[in-house]
């Protein structure tokens, strides 16, 4: 009976896990993971459902605070980028340094899948 209790758990772990990994949610990911892994870790350690389940409880905290710390710091990072601009246009040379070109305002535009906002850019003129 141990072995089926044992064996279902191990399967409901998985389908949790396969669940929670969904990507941009690290909170949810890290607890299924961790709940998986404590599980494992709380049987092979106690021998019995007992420890099974505190296992499980422990890895899914455990799982749960790490992800949740690596959405913080995700979150923290774009709004760092946010409040900066993604591109801060450069500063434009004195005129006597530039060589032949001008500067032009570049409108924001998808590039590979990322925004990037509107900005100025040099455009060098042939002589």
């Amino acid at each position: 009976m141990k072995k089926i209790f044992v064996i279902f758990l191990a399967v409901a772990m998985g389908f949790l896990t396969v669940s929670c990994a969904s990507t941009g949610y690290n909170t949810q990911k890290g607890a299924g993971i961790g709940a998986a892994v404590g599980a494992i870790a709380g049987q092979a350690i106690g021998r019995n459902t007992a420890g099974t389940l505190i296992g499980l409880a422990g890895g899914a905290l455990a799982g749960a605070i790490a992800g949740n710390a690596v959405d913080q710091d995700v979150a923290n990072e774009r709004s760092y980028h946010r409040s900066r601009g993604a591109y801060a246009a450069p500063a434009a040379p004195a005129a006597t340094d530039n060589p032949p070109g001008e500067w032009v305002q570049v409108p924001g535009q998808w590039v590979g899948g990322k925004w990037i906002p509107a900005h100025r850019a040099w455009v060098p003129v042939n002589p």
